[in-house]
């Protein structure tokens, strides 16, 4: 069985740069969903969600989220 066709060409940097968090940031402000920015540029969509959650901090009282 032939798995060339399987296997990434090249892989990116393993951590995400400090442009594509703020293109995350900026994308998700304009309202598009964790996969289209996935797909703009070029990560995986649990990636995405991943940062975007990690930039959400709710706090006890009142459920409230606060974007840092």
């Amino acid at each position: 069985m032939d798995y060339l066709n399987n296997t990434p060409k090249s892989r990116k940097n393993k951590h995400l740069n400090a442009y594509e968090r703020g293109q995350i940031a900026l994308l998700h402000s304009e309202g598009m969903s964790a996969y289209a920015i996935a797909k703009r540029l070029g990560r995986a969509s649990n990636t995405i969600r991943n940062e975007l959650k990690r930039g959400t901090v709710s706090q006890i009282k009142g459920n409230k989220t606060v974007n840092v």
